[in-house]
């Protein structure tokens, strides 16, 4: 429905009822009131690619995604799987394990604590003693016989 404003005016011009609605009146949209339509159809379409150069350089695109992908889901796997051996061995250090009946032992089961690489465990050794009897005195130096030289006559 569309509104018909007062449009009456005073003698200088001036609109005497503003925004009033005289009445309102039906809009003529040339439409049916019941307007149904049912339509059918079928559509088709054929592509026929005249050169295979964008399909190529598709196929390269995704190999080189799935590449990248792949190469992030290694350095991803690395990263947890140094974590996980971090802070295992800083709580074997500390000491601490889960009990074997814990749900989380399979955490840290593989992790094992070695010495650090130029470092030795705490450790003894036996050292037999022997006592050495002998008349020439450069005789526990015999290995160098040919670097010790005697003066067979005196000066």
């Amino acid at each position: 429905m569309e509104n018909v404003y007062d449009d009456s005016t005073d003698d200088d011009g001036n609109l005497i009822n503003p925004g009033g609605v005289l009445y309102t009146k039906p809009i003529r949209t040339g439409q049916a009131r019941n307007n149904l339509s049912f339509n059918y159809g079928i559509t088709a379409t054929v592509a026929v690619p005249l050169d295979r150069r964008m399909t190529n350089r598709c196929v390269a695109a995704m190999n080189s995604r799935v590449k990248y992908l792949e190469q992030a889901y290694k350095a991803k796997k690395l990263d947890y799987a140094l974590g996980r051996l971090k802070v295992c061995a800083e709580q074997l250090k500390l000491g601490v394990v889960y009990a074997k009946d814990s749900p989380s032992y399979v955490v840290c089961e593989d992790v094992r604590l070695v010495n650090p690489p130029n470092t030795l465990p705490d450790h003894t050794h036996s050292i037999e003693v022997t006592e050495v009897t002998s008349e020439n005195p450069s005789a526990p130096f015999s290995y160098q016989r040919g670097i010790l030289q005697e003066d067979s006559s005196p000066e």
